[in-house]
């Protein structure tokens, strides 16, 4: 069973952050951006079963792009990106030989491009990439930005990426200024000697920036392409719930980040799990932030959007504190049994704790019986009519009228 690593050394702190181990013969370096297979994983606060401070090997990613590691108790888990760090063997992170000759050429064909521009020969030009991909010189854009001083749309120089793999600009004040947790794009300057992006292709994520061909998606949606059929409006979309998105032309979309995407199918998640719906707690239960919760109990959702940095998201109450999970923690009940819960609830009772004295009637042919006694298993004896004390299955009978209820019975309480 593989679970948090020994022997792993600490070889460079920078303002008290590791940045750089070894382990087992070679030495990592702290990266920012996706996990990968094969990353060693030191866990932040946020995690139930794995041990904060600790590394762990990423044996794998899940949908969202997250490491997946194997906790403290032999189990497959995942968590939301701040909850951990990422150090890469170094081997694997450096680029190669034929990486960093490609760089050089458009480095150069950059600042050729750049020198017609200054000439009026050639219109700079930039394409969107990855947060992940982001290095000194590339540009971060801010869509909306709430700031005094900064400028939305403008295209703000980065001069380095940061250990934590954030960018880090000069503002319109000429002051310094650190991307981290702030919405932003990130863009190459590309020139007419670059290839061109891409083009988008079935299967791929992508963020609708315009809205002319009358589709049914909203601006910034996050949408899966799911046919192209290469005409004036080639795509063909669907929304992340499985809704039709409607047919776009080219230019109203553009390829989605990984931090995007993962943003987007966590709201959509979390989109079903509607205040006052019944949910189930499947893990987490007695373990912060689900202290006195637990596992198998049913609850009710109170918020979807609660904004914490552990991206347990969902609120859910009982009696006392709320507690806060992921959609992956919980089960939402369908309508026909939060409906059962909710009516044995409303006496006081959990769902199918008969008692005796209660009426019951059974489904088959209607006879009225009172309960005599309840076995340990849920078996119900009854007194019938004609054939005296049977025990029945609880499938076979229905509560008419709980013990509580009965005015025959006032003078026996």
């Amino acid at each position: 069973m593989m679970a948090k690593l020994a022997g792993v050394k600490t070889l460079d702190m920078v303002n008290g952050e590791i940045t750089k181990v070894s382990y087992d013969g070679a030495e990592y370096e702290r990266v920012g951006g996706g996990a990968q297979k094969g990353d060693l994983v030191l866990i932040n606060d946020g995690w139930n079963f794995a041990t904060r401070g600790a590394f762990y090997a990423s044996v794998g990613v899940d949908p969202q792009g997250d490491a997946e590691i194997i906790d403290d108790y032999g189990e497959t888990n995942s968590n939301y990106r701040p909850t951990y760090d990422i150090f890469r063997k170094v081997s694997a992170s450096q680029p190669s030989l034929e990486d960093r000759v490609s760089t050089n050429e458009k480095d150069i064909e950059s600042l050729k491009s750049d020198v017609a521009a200054l000439k009026g020969e050639a219109k700079t030009e930039y394409v969107r990439i990855a947060k992940s991909e982001a290095k000194a010189g590339d540009f971060v854009k801010f869509p909306n930005a709430t700031s005094s001083y900064l400028t939305s749309d403008k295209y703000y120089e980065i001069y380095r990426v940061d250990g934590c793999g954030d960018p880090q600009i000069y503002d319109d004040d000429g002051d310094s200024y650190d991307t981290c947790g702030k919405r932003f794009e990130v863009y190459r300057k590309v020139s007419a000697a670059e290839p061109k992006p891409e083009r988008l292709k079935v299967g791929d994520y992508v963020k609708v920036v315009g809205n002319e061909s009358g589709h049914y998606a909203e601006i910034d949606e996050i949408v899966l392409v799911k046919r192209d059929d290469k005409d004036f409006a080639p795509f063909h979309c669907e929304k992340l719930n499985g809704n039709e998105a409607g047919i776009f032309y080219e230019d109203e979309l553009v390829r989605a980040t990984d931090e995007e995407v993962a943003e987007a199918k966590d709201a959509e998640a979390r989109a079903k799990f509607k205040k006052g719906a019944k949910v189930r707690l499947k893990s987490g239960g007695g373990v912060y932030p689900l202290l006195g919760f637990e596992n198998g109990k049913v609850y009710s959702v109170c918020d979807n959007e609660v904004r914490r940095a552990d991206g347990k998201n969902i609120e859910i109450t009982q009696v006392g504190a709320p507690g806060y999970a992921t959609p992956d923690q919980l089960e939402l009940l369908p309508e026909e049994e939060a409906a059962e819960i909710e009516k044995w609830a409303a006496i006081g009772r959990e769902v199918g704790e008969y008692k005796a004295g209660d009426m019951v009637q059974y489904l088959y042919d209607g006879e009225i019986c009172e309960v005599v006694a309840v076995g340990e298993d849920g078996s119900v004896k009854v007194a019938t009519q004609n054939h005296g004390n049977c025990t029945e299955n609880q499938s076979s009978i229905e509560l008419i009228a709980p013990v509580e209820a009965r005015f025959d019975r006032k003078g026996d309480e």
